[in-house]
C-alpha cells in the first residue's frame, strides 16, 4: 500500500510509516460490509475491536513506531527491541456513529517524533499538538478519503481501488475564512452554561460575515462534521457541559490531530480560550472542549468565553455590518453553487 505524497515527504522513515495505509483500506472495507451477511462483524463493539487490532498490527510491523496510543486501550503500547522505530502514533481507529451509513465513520491519527533515546517512555506521547510532525483522518464511504498534513498545508488523498493506492487528488486545501454553517449538538442546550447558550442564540440572530443567515448542520460524527466544516467553512464545536465539565473530545488522539489539520488549512482550533495545539496533556485520555473551523466564525463563538463578549462592544455591530457589506461585494458563491451531497467523504473542494 502506497500513499503518494510527492517530494514533500523527504524523510524516509515517515514515508514508511504513512505508506502503511493498508489499515485504512482494511477498516474501510469492514465498515462498508457492516450489515451484510459476510461482514466480519455486525456488532459495533466487535468492529471497533477489529479496527483497533488492524491498526496496531500494521503499525507494529511497519517497524517505524516506538509507542502507540489508542482510544480503545487504557494504556499505551510500548514497542521495543528489533520492532522499535522512532515515532509515537496516537489514533482513534474507528470513530463516528455506531450504525451505517458508513460515510459517518472514520479514523483520526497523529504522529510525534520520539523525544527520548532507548526504550520508549510516556514522555514520548505526552506532547502538545504543536509538536506533531504529521496528522490525518480517514473517511469511509463511496470513496475512502484521507486528509493529511506534514505541516506544509492540508492535502486530500483518495483511494484508487484499481491500484490499491492513495493518490494525491487535492493539494493545499484552504478552510474558508468564514461560513454560514455551524455544527453543535443543540439537544444538550439545557446542559450548557449561560455563556454557551448566549453564544448559540447569537449564532441564530447574527448573520455570518458573508451576510447569510446561519444554518445548523450536525451529523453527530466528529470526522464527518469536521470534514464538512473544512470544505464549506463555518464552525464545529463541542463545548463543555454539566455532564462533561472538561469537554468530551479526547485531546491527544482526536482534538490535537484535527487542530493540526485545521491550522494547516488556515483555520482556527481553540478550546474557547486557548489554542488546542498549545495544550500539554496530563494523561493520554484527557478531554477538552473544542471549536474548529473558519477563523472568523471560531473567533466569534469563542469571544463569548472572554471577559468582553463581542456583542457587548458597541462598535462590534457597526464594524461587522461594514465587513458583511464589503465581503458580500466580493463573494462569488451563492447557496445554489454549493452542492451538499450525502457522501461527505467523497466530496472535496476543487482547488484551482
Amino acid at each position: 500500500m502506497d500513499l503518494h505524497v510527492g517530494d514533500r515527504c523527504e524523510c524516509k522513515p515517515i514515508r514508511g510509516l504513512i505508506g502503511t495505509g493498508f489499515y485504512c483500506v482494511q477498516v474501510g472495507a469492514m465498515v462498508r460490509r457492516m450489515g451484510l451477511p459476510f461482514a466480519e462483524s455486525n456488532n459495533p463493539e466487535e468492529l471497533n475491536k477489529l479496527a483497533n487490532e488492524t491498526w496496531i498490527t500494521c503499525l507494529l510491523f511497519s517497524r517505524t513506531c516506538c509507542m502507540l496510543v489508542s482510544e480503545d486501550l487504557e494504556e499505551p503500547v510500548a514497542i521495543e527491541d528489533e520492532m522499535q522505530g522512532q515515532y509515537a502514533v496516537v489514533f482513534d481507529a474507528l470513530t463516528g456513529l455506531a450504525d451505517p451509513p458508513c460515510e459517518d465513520r472514520g479514523a483520526i491519527f497523529g504522529i510525534f517524533r520520539q523525544l527520548t533515546r532507548g526504550p520508549p517512555r510516556m514522555d514520548d506521547v505526552i506532547q502538545p499538538g504543536k509538536q506533531l510532525i504529521a496528522a490525518g483522518y480517514a473517511l469511509y464511504g463511496a470513496a475512502t478519503t484521507l486528509m493529511f498534513s506534514i505541516g506544509d498545508g492540508l492535502h486530500g488523498f483518495t483511494l484508487d481501488p484499481s491500484l490499491n493506492e492513495f493518490i494525491l487528488t487535492h493539494e493545499n486545501i484552504k478552510v474558508p475564512y468564514t461560513g454560514h454553517q455551524y455544527s453543535v449538538n443543540e439537544g444538550r442546550t439545557v446542559l450548557y452554561d449561560e455563556r454557551t447558550r448566549e453564544m448559540l442564540q447569537a449564532l441564530k440572530s447574527q448573520p455570518s460575515l458573508d451576510g447569510k443567515k446561519r444554518q445548523l448542520r450536525y451529523v453527530g460524527s466528529l470526522v464527518a462534521d469536521v470534514h464538512r466544516t473544512i470544505m464549506y467553512g463555518g464552525v464545529y464545536m463541542y463545548p463543555q457541559n454539566k455532564n462533561n465539565p472538561m469537554g468530551q473530545v479526547k485531546l491527544l488522539y482526536e482534538a490535537a490531530p484535527i487542530a493540526f489539520l485545521v491550522a494547516n488549512g488556515g483555520g482556527q482550533a481553540l478550546t474557547g480560550l486557548d489554542p488546542i495545539l498549545e495544550l500539554v496533556p496530563t494523561s493520554i485520555h484527557d478531554r477538552v472542549p473544542v471549536f474548529f473551523g473558519s477563523e472568523d466564525d471560531t473567533n466569534f463563538c469563542t469571544g463569548f468565553y472572554r471577559a468582553s463578549k463581542p456583542i457587548d462592544d458597541p462598535m462590534f455591530t457597526l464594524r461587522r455590518t461594514a465587513s458583511i457589506i464589503e465581503y458580500s461585494k466580493n463573494s462569488i458563491l451563492d447557496d445554489d453553487d454549493v452542492e451538499e451531497d450525502g457522501i461527505l467523504c467523497a466530496h472535496l473542494p476543487q482547488v484551482g
